[in-house]
């Protein structure tokens, strides 16, 4: 009896710590795994016009990461990129980067204003800027959830989302992205440890509330 007595001790006395480093390993894992989707997120983009295509792979391999707690989030990030046609792919995810760009460049020439027009020309590149920031986020999402939905109604679906949540979700995306652009242009190293794939987690959380509260998780079981 006093055998088992101080086994029950030493199985008490041990649990706790052996439940900490548990959580501790997890934990360090998940920023491993983070920092390394992180880098191949860096990696794909460099040619530019790989953009929107390594978005939406990373975007998948951090939607498989969150639903079905696959952690060998490169593999998934591949697996991503070989599974999806580029062409198709890079249309159907890349339209708002584009949109977003062109309105980036009219802001920037009509930034000084002057005559009636150039201003309306920088009010209309600011509202495009505005509705192409708040309309990434829905497409990322929503092309990692329906891969087979057409570029057309991913678009269209994705704006009237923005639009319908635009009080809501729109700041918290400009905010996001204003503050990812910031971090960068503080520093620029800071996009190797983590400032884009952080960008991404915030901006696919962020849609993922508009699509909740849009009542579309229902249609898509997530």
């Amino acid at each position: 009896m006093r055998s088992a007595s101080l086994r029950e001790d030493v199985v008490r006395a041990s649990g706790p710590p052996a439940a900490a480093m548990k959580r501790i390993v997890a934990a360090l894992r998940a920023v491993f795994n983070f920092l390394e989707l992180n880098l191949v997120l860096v990696v794909a983009c460099l040619p530019v016009v790989t953009v929107p295509l390594a978005c939406q792979a990373a975007t998948v391999s951090l939607e498989r990461w969150r639903a079905a707690g696959e952690d060998r989030v490169v593999r998934e990030f591949v697996a991503a990129l070989r599974s999806r046609p580029p062409l198709r792919a890079t249309l159907s995810a890349g339209m708002p980067f584009v949109v977003a760009a062109i309105a980036v460049e009219e802001v920037h020439f009509f930034f000084r204003g002057g005559t009636a027009g150039n201003w309306v020309s920088l009010g209309f590149g600011v509202a495009a800027l505005l509705g192409a920031l708040a309309s990434i986020g829905y497409v990322l999402l929503l092309g990692a959830r329906l891969p087979l939905l057409a570029p057309t109604d991913l678009w269209y679906l994705s704006v009237q989302l923005a639009v319908r949540n635009v009080l809501l979700t729109g700041p918290l995306f400009v905010g996001e992205f204003a503050a990812a652009v910031l971090l960068l242009l503080l520093n620029p190293a800071l996009a190797l440890i983590g400032v884009p794939l952080g960008l991404l987690c915030l901006v696919r959380s962020t849609a993922d509330l508009g699509v909740r509260r849009s009542g579309l998780d229902r249609l898509q079981g997530s």
